[in-house]
């Protein structure tokens, strides 16, 4: 797989493909399964309330159901975390690692090289697509409807259309920056603005137009899973049109401009050298950068966008679901108790109480949202490791338990923000609309999440050390998967004890109604702590370039 551009680049992609094609279609069959028990709870009246959310069509039958949870906005916008990625790194990626400059030194047109690569991540999203389309299938069947595996295939393909649309953006944009963190921060920030686009204009008629301004709004054109929903050829055609363009773009601009350099430079005549002045200011004002003074501090500065667009997600997240307490804490409380499925979903939680609501729909998902932020704040330790950035440092009087050190210092540093921002934020909502909650417990709630961060990227540095960074990150990232998926689904699956006992989630539990559960999360406390010390030491002991 190594004779040509793209099948080393798509064996790059084949841990990320099974781990995320198979984390999200185990979600999906999980959907089926429960749907129709929750459609005879009555859950439809609690949606209704969500129009933000998406387009509620036929929502009262299971494709509507599942479109409207899975399909409508949670699918697309959590797959594009790794679409932005893979698109930022595309040639960045590369060009960091200073292997660009390998390749092209070879017999390869540049169009053709960027051509190929793209190739192969089309080939990955297609893969993933067909995995999940396969899922689709299975919960049909499990939920005793009708196979129907054209519809399924055509589902996720619209899925892996608007996956590509924001990976061709994240390349785009690599093309302007030199960096492909800040290549995937404003992909980040755009696909959030697309979001608010199409939600403002559902919720206000009056700015409806918001809505033909967002990706999502075309995407949602197409629901192939509902039957009642005829396909539309022109918002098709439009998201191909757009993927054409941007990789045309992408591909004409990587043509001309600079390795290592930056798209602008064309319009300002990027040949022209900077003069001994410019390098004598350029390294004047980098020995006088605070930031450039330690590794921790570097990393920080380096993670600030990514860290602040992650804050400003959950925060959302949470403050518009704290705001609808009023208004959907009875219809919930209702529809949990009539129906004896969704008690057993949420039977770890007191619903008739704002804690209890808050903790079934905000401390659910925030945790496992938070764990894999944490995820990729360590993933830039791994991505060091690979592209040899260390090689560098450890030339120069540093010791090894220094360096990685000072960047699980800067992770934890980081970590700490969207708990603590969280925790503020919920006192400041809940005081302005008069809504009464604890304290105690939601702080407990809060930063009871941060050993599970902690030991997701104590795991990311302890992987590093052996594995490269593409199959550390697809390791961990399948292990929170699969923790999520047993605490979710335990009631249902009656999972044994010393099987639950080993999702990290599941430890967690539910501290907005239980308060501080001080066993636990010192149990993960102590095994982050663990996996950290024994990824120092092997970090301490091994070899750089022995790593898969």
């Amino acid at each position: 797989m190594l004779r040509t551009i793209w099948l080393k680049t798509l064996r790059e992609y084949w841990i990320a493909v099974l781990c995320w094609g198979l984390g999200l279609g185990l979600l999906i069959y999980a959907m089926y399964a429960t749907a129709q028990d929750a459609l005879s709870a009555g859950v439809t009246q609690i949606y209704q309330s969500f129009s933000f959310y998406g387009d509620q069509v036929a929502l009262n039958t299971i494709p509507g159901y599942v479109t409207f949870r899975v399909f409508g906005t949670t699918l697309p916008a959590f797959l594009a975390i790794w679409a932005i990625l893979a698109g930022a790194r595309l040639v960045r990626g590369d060009e960091e690692r200073g292997t660009l400059d390998v390749l092209l030194s070879q017999p390869v047109a540049r169009s053709r090289l960027l051509l190929e690569k793209l190739l192969s991540l089309i080939l990955a999203i297609l893969v993933m697509m067909l995995i999940i389309s396969l899922f689709i299938l299975l919960g049909q069947l499990s939920a005793h409807e009708t196979a129907d595996y054209p519809r399924a295939l055509l589902t996720t393909l619209n899925v892996g259309l608007f996956e590509l649309i924001f990976a061709s953006i994240a390349l785009l944009i690599s093309q302007f920056v030199r960096w492909r963190g800040a290549a995937s921060g404003w992909t980040a920030a755009i696909l959030v603005l697309m979001f608010l686009f199409d939600s403002v204009g559902r919720i206000q008629q009056n700015v409806d137009w918001l809505r033909r301004l967002s990706i999502f709004y075309y995407y949602n054109r197409n629901k192939p899973l509902v039957p009642s929903v005829a396909t539309n050829w022109g918002a098709l055609a439009l998201l191909i049109l757009l993927a054409v363009v941007l990789i045309v773009a992408s591909t004409l601009i990587f043509a001309r401009r600079d390795l290592g350099g930056v798209a602008f430079q064309l319009a300002l005549n990027g040949r022209r050298h900077p003069s001994t002045v410019e390098r004598a200011r350029a390294l004047a004002r980098a020995a006088g950068d605070p930031f450039l003074r330690s590794l921790s501090l570097r990393t920080l500065r380096a993670q600030f966008t990514s860290l602040f667009w992650w804050t400003m997600i959950t925060l959302f997240f949470v403050e518009f679901l704290t705001a609808l307490i009023p208004s959907l804490l009875d219809i919930f409380r209702k529809a949990v108790a009539g129906n004896a499925v969704m008690s057993q979903l949420f039977s770890g939680y007191n619903v008739a109480t704002n804690q209890g609501f808050l903790g079934a729909t905000v401390f659910a998902f925030i945790p496992v949202a938070l764990t894999i932020f944490a995820m990729t704040l360590a993933y830039s330790w791994s991505r060091d490791l690979d592209n040899n950035r260390l090689e560098l440092i450890l030339s120069t009087p540093h010791s090894r338990s220094r360096l990685l050190g000072e960047h699980a210092a800067a992770v934890v540093v980081a970590s700490l923000i969207p708990p603590l921002v969280i925790w503020l934020s919920l006192l400041v909502t809940a005081s302005s609309i008069n809504l009464r909650i604890d304290v105690g417990d939601t702080a407990a709630a809060c930063f009871s999440m941060l050993p599970l961060e902690w030991l997701a990227a104590a795991l990311v540095y302890l992987l590093a050390t052996r594995l490269s960074a593409g199959l550390t990150t697809g390791l961990v990232s399948l292990f929170i998967a699969l923790s999520f998926l047993m605490e979710f689904l335990q009631p249902m699956l009656k999972l044994p004890d010393w099987l639950i006992n080993l999702s990290i989630f599941h430890l967690y539990g539910s501290p907005i109604t239980e308060g501080m559960r001080w066993g636990p999360t010192l149990t993960v406390l102590g095994l982050a702590i663990a996996v950290a010390l024994a990824a120092l030491f092997h970090f301490k002991e091994s070899s750089l370039m022995a790593r898969a």
